[in-house]
């Protein structure tokens, strides 16, 4: 599942006298399924939610996602009038099998947002959103994986993160990257690499380490010092202390690091920052060195 393509807002059609007529959905989902349509997006702004009472809305998520061709990504629209009715409306769509949904019920599980805690079911949503392919849902279980607690385990960080880093999702592949730093050190800098075109400064920032140490790829410092003024550049603090490192290393002339920071200037214009030109930034803990999972308003940015 990868939000990219088209996704025709579909209609809520009706009958005369104002009752749902969920056989033209049904008709309208396997008309669009037999199209090169990326997906759908049901009960959104054209779907008229607002009209429809709660059992209606339920019905036409259930009727659509279940006419639908199963390669197609099918996003529900969820909002209410209040908080409680969306979270509602979004767990119904979620256990329907709407992946963005699945997604976001699962941020709330894992951060203890207006829902109680739960880690195990945030793990589960994650999974079976990713088990559609969704390449944030693929960094997100694999995050969980990764992570130090009572979830952590190596091997199935390593199979959901390596979903995501497939789809060169910049995350999936940051995450993956410092996973084999630990298992196969060889793999880690490509993958740094992947974000760091991205611009993704952490990625950014251990790309330059790699570099410097000459750690799974040839030493060259120069380079690891173009890299680690772009981490600097992006917001990424720690890079400062080893560029510091660098100056006061004796390792440059003044010419060279002159030449070095023109160049990271340069490789600033034309570096793919596709995380934040799609708009997959913004929240708290996005510079951490272990990123933390943005919030549902952004999701839609950030596979």
């Amino acid at each position: 599942m990868l939000l990219s393509g088209i996704f025709p807002a579909l209609t809520t059609p009706f009958y005369p006298d104002g009752e749902v007529y969920y056989k033209k959905i049904e008709s309208n989902v396997e008309r669009y399924s037999r199209t090169p349509v990326a997906g759908m997006v049901v009960l959104g702004s054209t779907g008229e939610a607002i009209l429809l009472s709660d059992e209606e809305r339920r019905n036409a998520l259930k009727t659509a996602i279940a006419a639908a061709a199963p390669n197609k990504v099918m996003v529900a629209g969820t909002a209410a009038e209040s908080a409680h009715e969306t979270l509602r409306l979004t767990e119904y769509a979620a256990e329907l099998g709407y992946g963005p949904g699945q997604i976001a019920l699962a941020y709330y599980y894992e951060t203890g947002k207006f829902l109680t805690s739960d880690p195990a079911q945030a793990l589960d949503l994650y999974r079976k959103a990713a088990q559609q392919g969704d390449p944030l849902a693929g960094w997100l279980a694999g995050r969980i994986y990764f992570l130090a607690g009572p979830m952590h385990n190596a091997d199935a960080a390593r199979k959901w993160l390596k979903l995501a880093a497939d789809q060169k999702n910049a995350f999936g592949a940051y995450y993956l990257g410092r996973l084999m730093a630990d298992q196969d050190f060889t793999k880690a800098p490509a993958l740094y690499k992947i974000a760091a075109d991205q611009g993704l400064p952490q990625a950014q920032y251990f790309y330059a380490k790699a570099l410097r140490d000459g750690r799974g790829v040839t030493q060259d410092r120069l380079t690891a010092y173009v890299w680690f003024s772009i981490a600097a550049d992006a917001g990424y603090t720690p890079a400062n202390t080893d560029l510091n490192a660098l100056d006061r290393g004796s390792f440059f002339s003044m010419d060279q690091i002159s030449a070095a920071k023109a160049q990271a200037k340069d490789l600033e214009q034309v570096v793919i920052r596709a995380v934040t030109a799609r708009g997959c930034s913004g929240w708290d803990g996005e510079f951490d060195e272990f990123p933390t999972p943005p919030p549902p308003q952004l999701q839609r940015f950030c596979h």
